[in-house]
């Protein structure tokens, strides 16, 4: 069975067997290219091309086995940099691009309660994203950053309907449908917005000794794990925040850390397990947690 529509499940260098290509030993690759330009000494544009695709199998549903194809993505982005990461005074970088995304993959239950996979249909994500850093005050650093997506998905092929429904056929088939193809004309697993702040501070005490300490709040925006009605309920849209303390060498520490400070609560991920389905499954936030740890680097 092939996995839900996470990004990071592509192929994305060297060449890999597409496996529903039926043909042995048959190979594809992952074109990309990248073009940059210094504008000066702490500044840099870029532009990229690339491609990635993850490859197809069969999926196993009752008595039968259907195939699903390979998905294919082709990204073009547009972005900037200036300035060095954790080096100077005033850093940011910035990009834009555009996803084309052919014979989505994506998960859903079958009629016997387990996870499956089908393609989705074509799709398009538009995405912007910025962040940076700047050191208020010597020892004191101020981070951000924002990411947004917008996508969505061509009306899904009528057998992918058939499917869904077949797999729930005790529902009144027409509201199912409806339910099915709202739900899929967004690519799962994309969360519209998702951002970060933070702030750092550190002290030498001592010639090796140091004192540092940092707090962040993130927040994470709706998306859907799958397609159809259990898959295709609501995940993220929370806010996470957490802070830690540390004290020693670059050798040796203590740390005091702090993990959801508000003890917030959120769906981090709307599946527990398949065999639990028609019912509200959710993978809820840590509640608010102290830990004190020691480090040593050898």
């Amino acid at each position: 069975m092939g996995t839900g529509c996470h990004a990071c499940g592509f192929t994305r260098d060297g060449l890999a067997a597409r496996a529903d290509d039926g043909r042995p030993g048959h190979v594809d690759g992952s074109p990309s290219l990248a073009l940059t330009a210094e504008v000066s000494d702490a500044t840099v544009l870029y532009a990229r091309y690339q491609e990635g695709f993850r490859p197809g199998g069969f999926a196993i549903e009752s008595d039968f086995v259907r195939r699903f194809k390979s998905d294919h993505t082709q990204t073009w982005e547009l972005g900037l940099r200036h300035g060095t990461p954790g080096e100077s005074t005033f850093d940011v970088s910035a990009n834009m691009s555009y996803t084309r995304w052919t014979d989505i993959q994506a998960d859903f239950i079958d009629n016997a309660g387990l996870p499956s996979t089908a393609n989705i249909g074509d799709g398009q994500v538009w995405s912007a994203s910025v962040s940076g850093a700047v050191t208020i005050m010597p020892g004191v650093r101020f981070e951000a950053g924002a990411t947004w997506n917008k996508s969505t998905v061509d009306q899904p092929p009528v057998d992918l309907l058939a499917l869904v429904a077949r797999a729930y056929d005790q529902r009144a088939y027409a509201s199912l449908l409806q339910e099915t193809l709202a739900r899929s004309m967004q690519v799962p697993n994309i969360a519209g917005f998702s951002g970060r702040v933070g702030l750092e501070w550190q002290r030498e005490l001592t010639t090796d000794l140091r004192l540092s300490a940092n707090a962040w709040a993130s927040y994470v925006g709706k998306s859907r794990l799958g397609i159809g009605p259990e898959l295709g309920e609501l995940q993220g849209d929370y806010l996470d925040s957490g802070a830690n303390l540390r004290v020693g060498t670059d050798r040796h520490g203590v740390t005091v850390a702090l993990s959801n400070l508000a003890n917030s609560r959120g769906n981090r991920f709307s599946l527990g397990t398949p065999f639990g389905s028609g019912r509200d499954q959710t993978t809820p936030l840590r509640p608010r947690t102290l830990r004190i740890g020691l480090d040593a680097r050898f």
